[in-house]
Parts: structure tokens; sequence; C-alpha cells
């Protein structure tokens, strides 16, 4: 295992529409995120922006108010883009799943809350 690393973004909602902030850019095999929420009224989402085909969501959290860690993961795919899923031969649905790789930057997008509302973030990353 490589060398984990802890990235914190804090965002304040401000009544304004969009309420994103961008962090710096990073790289690495996203691990975890722990959400802190100020209250059941906030939506969360996380981005990873930078690539060529647009944004990648991460979480898509709905208000809540309890502080959380996730452990998001990506669909895994072949080498003609088709879903890796080795129970297709017995007729059933277990798609295999894995880390999000990160090679850009990372977007916390807040909405739905009062303003002045504040949502932290901490993404662990593993080089």
């Amino acid at each position: 295992m490589g060398k984990v690393r802890t990235i914190t973004m804090t965002h304040t909602l401000d009544g304004t529409s969009g309420n994103t902030t961008t962090a710096t850019t990073h790289q690495g095999k996203l691990l975890a995120v722990e959400v802190n929420y100020p209250a059941a009224t906030v939506t969360v989402d996380l981005d990873a922006t930078g690539s060529q085909s647009g944004d990648e969501k991460i979480l898509d959290l709905a208000a809540a108010n309890t502080d959380v860690k996730y452990y998001p993961r990506t669909a895994l795919h072949d080498n003609t883009g088709t879903a890796l899923d080795p129970s297709d031969a017995q007729g059933g649905d277990n798609a295999l799943y894995g880390n999000f790789v990160i090679n850009g930057k990372l977007k916390l997008s807040l909405a739905s809350g009062t303003t002045t509302q504040t949502v932290t973030i901490r993404v662990f990353l593993e080089d």
C-alpha cells in the first residue's frame, strides 16, 4: 500500500447558484470520504473534474444530519468498455467495482441548505 494523504475541503452555502468550491489538483486512488453535515437540509456532491469526458460523480448525497464515512467505488470494465459482471453467465447481476482514480481537481457542491451552513469533507487518497 502506498502513502495515504488526507485532503480537507470546507465550503459554506452562500445562497448563490452553484455553491461549489474546487480544490487544487490531486492524483491518487480514492480510498474514502468523510462528510461532516451541519444540518439535515444540506445536500452534498463530490465530483472529479478535468477529465476529457467531463466531470465524474464520486458522491451524490441527499440531505442528512449524521456525520459519516463513505467508501465510494466505480464499476470496472474490460478492454472493450463492457462492464465486468462475472455472474452474467449464470443470469445474475453482480458487477465488479474498484477505486476511483483521481487525476485532476475535486469539486465540492452544496445545495438545499440554509445560507451560512458549512460542510467539511476529508478525502483519503493513496499515492
